[in-house]
């Protein structure tokens, strides 16, 4: 509940201030300065609307498909629209009040100068349709191939494992695009597929054509899965014999060993939905390892990078992650890496490793600025 107030307070508050940057200083006809506020709040408001839209059925198959498409690049155009107006007028007033100390001021450089302001709305409007246009063409993208080599003494013979995280399956995501990552997981001929959560973002009723698809994401050793977020909020009762039937390996405070790759991988839910339940659903790093060896190489699956601060020194060799999107749509980055603590790549955390992918999909707009999607391929080789 405190989410969605949370959420429709923002809607407002931007939906307001961006109207009146764009209009409140211009003299333009009042039809245009109403359909410009129209697109605004209706750009602002498009997750709800799609929300209601999707609870109620009130559009299904193709026609649900490119609504949901259309309402969230609006909302990820607003979004960078309101951006940039901030970060323009931030840098205005605070050269105007340069020029004006300095005594070189012109009447033009005024920020509620009318020709300036115009002039300088519709440039940011070109440049926030040009970064839109980018960031969905980054988002619908082929996702990069990363490849990462660790080595460590615990591991004997050479083992390769692909690192998939944050798809957020829908019943909007096309087949082929699960198909087209199902094909490129087998030409990698990983030995391990590791899911980091956040896998789907929808209920199972909604997604059959999209569930057989998944079945073909598969490795030597099996596919390993810890849940995320999302997968809380896409009743979880129905996902948990869905998982059994793609035969993935649900890891919920437990893990398992790969005697012939000297592996063990554990995995945890996700430390954020899981704080407020009871102690069964939390957390549990010591009975998620406690069956691993001192001599096989430890990795353990947690949806949310934060809680590494959580794991006790020796425990885990390697942390692999997800649920940032590596920020997805800048400047997005800096809320998300503050509250994540991490945001994307490789880092060294106490005695170990984590890995916080930026992930394979997205969330909300099929966007991505300057936090490219992802496919990862860890090498573990022996050490040298």
């Amino acid at each position: 509940m405190y989410f969605f107030i949370a959420s429709f307070i923002i809607m407002i508050s931007a939906s307001l201030i961006t109207i009146r940057v764009l209009t409140a200083y211009s003299h333009f006809p009042i039809s245009i300065n109403a359909f410009t506020a129209c697109l605004v709040v209706l750009g602002w408001s498009a997750p709800l609307i799609i929300g209601v839209v999707r609870r109620y059925n009130l559009l299904e198959g193709e026609a649900f498909n490119y609504f949901h498409w259309l309402a969230y690049a609006l909302f990820g155009f607003v979004f960078i629209l309101f951006c940039l107006l901030m970060a323009r007028d931030f840098l205005w007033f605070a050269g105007y009040k340069i020029a004006h100390l300095g005594n070189f001021v012109r009447p033009w450089m005024n920020p509620k100068a009318e020709t300036s302001l115009n002039i300088a709305n519709l440039f940011t409007l070109i440049v926030a349709l040009l970064l839109s246009v980018y960031a969905l063409y980054e988002g619908m993208k082929t996702p990069r191939l990363v490849e990462v080599t660790l080595q460590s003494p615990k591991i004997n013979t050479p083992t390769d494992i692909v690192i998939l995280s944050d798809f957020h399956v829908d019943r909007t995501t096309p087949v082929k695009r699960i198909k087209q990552l199902s094909s490129r997981i087998k030409g990698l001929r990983p030995d391990v597929v590791l899911i980091a959560g956040d896998l789907v973002d929808d209920r199972v009723s909604a997604m059959g054509e999209q569930i057989e698809a998944l079945k073909q994401i598969k490795a030597k050793y099996g596919t390993y899965l810890v849940l995320g977020n999302h997968e809380f909020y896409s009743g979880l009762s129905q996902w948990l014999p869905t998982f059994q039937r793609l035969n993935y390996r649900l890891l919920y405070n437990d893990g398992a060993s790969i005697p012939s790759l000297n592996l063990y991988i554990g995995g945890i839910p996700d430390v954020n939905t899981t704080r407020f339940s009871n102690s069964i659903m939390r957390p549990n790093l010591y009975g998620t390892m406690r069956h691993s060896r001192p001599e096989e190489y430890k990795i353990l699956l947690t949806h949310n990078p934060s809680y590494v601060k959580d794991i006790y020194k020796g425990a885990v060799d390697l942390a692999v992650s997800g649920h940032t999107h590596g920020g997805q749509i800048f400047p997005f980055h800096f809320l998300s890496k503050h509250a994540n603590q991490f945001l994307s790549g490789m880092y060294d955390v106490k005695d170990m490793k984590l890995y916080v992918s930026n992930g394979y999909g997205y969330w909300g707009p099929s966007m991505r600025l300057f936090a490219p999607s992802e496919l990862v391929l860890l090498h573990l080789e022996p050490q040298k």
